[in-house]
Parts: C-alpha cells; sequence; structure tokens
C-alpha cells in the first residue's frame, strides 16, 4: 500500500478551492483560511494515510498495518472506527456538499474524496512531474522555473511528528525523489550558464545531504565555473576525508574524474554536461552545448 503512483497521475493545484490540505511538515487542513483541529496523533496519521490514498479504498486491515505494523492493539480496529467518524464528523461541520469533501465507507474500504481542494503534496508532484517532462522536452527555462515552483512548496518531512511504518516509507520516498528532482533543478540551471545562480542553493544542499556526491559534484562544477576553483578543490578535499571517515571508502569514479580534471585546469569543464543521461535520456540530442562566451 503506497502512495507513490501518485507522481504518475498529475494533478492541477486550485489554490482557489476553500480547502487546504497540507502534507508537508506538520499536517494541516483549514477550511475558509481556519485551521480545522484534527485530534489525537493516531487520528492525524489516519487522515494522512487516506491523503496518501485519495480516492482509493483501504480496508481496515491495511490501515491497521499502515498504523501499527504487525504489533498492533487489540482496540486498534475500534480506534479506527472512531477515528474515521470524528473526522466525517469535521468535515461535514464544515463542508458544503457541493465542495464535494467526504469520507466514507465503499465496500472494500473508507475512502477520502478531497474533490477539488488543494493539497500540497500533489500540487508538489504535479510541478515536479511537468518540470521533468519540460526538460525532456528541451524546454530547459521551463522546467528550471516549474522545478523551482516544486522546490518552495517542500516545507518539511511529510506529516512530521506521526507515527506508522507507511508514513515512515513514504517519507523515504519522497525525500528520494525531492532530492532527484532538486538534482536535476541544479543541472538545469548550469545547463543554462546560471552557474553563479546555483551556487548558493548547492551549498545549502550539500551542507544538509553530506554524503550525495550528485550534489557535490555539481557544486564542484559551479564552483571552478564561476572562478572559484580554488574552493572547488577545498570541497573535494573535505569530502574526501568526510567519505574516508564515515564510509571507509574513496569518493565514486565521477566525482574522482571530475577533481582530476580540476587539477588540470581542463578547458571540457567549460562544456561539460551537467545534467545526467539517464536522468534525462532525450536531452543529450536536444540541449545545445553551452560554451565560456554563453556563461555568465
Amino acid at each position: 500500500m503506497s502512495g507513490v503512483l501518485l507522481r504518475e497521475v498529475g494533478y492541477e493545484p486550485r489554490d482557489e478551492s476553500p480547502w487546504h490540505f497540507r502534507l508537508f511538515g506538520t499536517l494541516q487542513v483549514t477550511h475558509a483560511d481556519s485551521p480545522l483541529e484534527l485530534g489525537p496523533p493516531k487520528q492525524r496519521a489516519l487522515l494522512a494515510m487516506l491523503l496518501l490514498r485519495r480516492g482509493m479504498e483501504t480496508g481496515i486491515d491495511q490501515l491497521i498495518e499502515a498504523l501499527w505494523g504487525e504489533d498492533y492493539p487489540a482496540y486498534a480496529k475500534n480506534l479506527i472506527q472512531k477515528s474515521v467518524s470524528s473526522l466525517r464528523g469535521l468535515f461535514a461541520a464544515e463542508a458544503s456538499p457541493e465542495e464535494g469533501i467526504a469520507l466514507e465507507w465503499s465496500g472494500g474500504g473508507y475512502r477520502l474524496d478531497t474533490a477539488n481542494a488543494y493539497v500540497d503534496l500533489y500540487a508538489y508532484e504535479g510541478l515536479a512531474s511537468a518540470g521533468i517532462s519540460a526538460a525532456r522536452e528541451g524546454e530547459i527555462l521551463k522546467a528550471a522555473e516549474l522545478l523551482e515552483r516544486a522546490r518552495v512548496m517542500s516545507t518539511g518531512p511529510l506529516a512530521e511528528g506521526l507515527e506508522g511504518p507507511m508514513l515512515q516509507r513514504e517519507r523515504l520516498y519522497r525525500q528520494e525523489r525531492f532530492l532527484s528532482d532538486m538534482e536535476v533543478r541544479a543541472e538545469l540551471e548550469l545547463e543554462l550558464g546560471r552557474h553563479r545562480n546555483a551556487v548558493p542553493y548547492l551549498h545549502y544542499a550539500v551542507d544538509k545531504y553530506p554524503l550525495r556526491e550528485r550534489f557535490v559534484w555539481l557544486l564542484m562544477l559551479a564552483l571552478y565555473r564561476s572562478d572559484r576553483g580554488n574552493e572547488a578543490l577545498k570541497l573535494y578535499s573535505d569530502h574526501r576525508a568526510r567519505s574516508i571517515a564515515e564510509m571507509g571508502a574513496e569518493p565514486g569514479p565521477s566525482l574522482r574524474a571530475l577533481h582530476a580534471q580540476l587539477l588540470l585546469q581542463d578547458s571540457e569543464l567549460m562544456v561539460l554536461p551537467a545534467l545526467q543521461q539517464t536522468t534525462l535520456p532525450r536531452l543529450g540530442t536536444i540541449l545545445p552545448t553551452l560554451r565560456t562566451d554563453q556563461l555568465t
């Protein structure tokens, strides 16, 4: 049971809806800008689960496994039923019939329908997917804009502070997807020749995720292209020391190869593609090569 297929569904964010569901950071629901009291932690976790599976039936046994795993209490089923009843009452008290917010039992399980409500996670997925698609089509400026709009929406871990095996799996998945999207975001900046713009963002990414070598690689290249080659070499040295100390291993081959080019001040660094062919397979035949005189 997972919400990971959201990425393929597509979602048009509707900010004009009076209903806003926020899954990034602390779970929040507002109606007409007024926050709703969502109840105790397990009830909020249940709502988060149903939001991840909006429009899909989720059975009692699935919910128990998702909220507690194999070690669940004897009262788990009753607690779920009580929580569902409370959430129904909460939505019924606020939503008019035409708004379409409903939590119903439909034979195989409970189903949450959010109609045209704004759900930040779905809005993020829609923007990020559109950004990746634009990059594949060679619309690099559009792709960078869409991925930047997606980036600022991710304000914290999914349903932060709430417990449950499925929520933990979803947090890990979402973090990996977010980091992959943001790697592409940085790659686009370098392909556009906006390496100076990329440096602050990449510094932040490397500081927060120091062992993620793709961010280190991109920052080294951005620094070099910004006439900060010595800083790029120091960044490699610091990363190598950390990698050996914490992982007992040298940096990966891509990073070592870039380091060797930096030492030689290889002129090819100014035209080295930043976009990964495995991530965006069509870009190698679409993107123009950026030369030194195009770099800003």
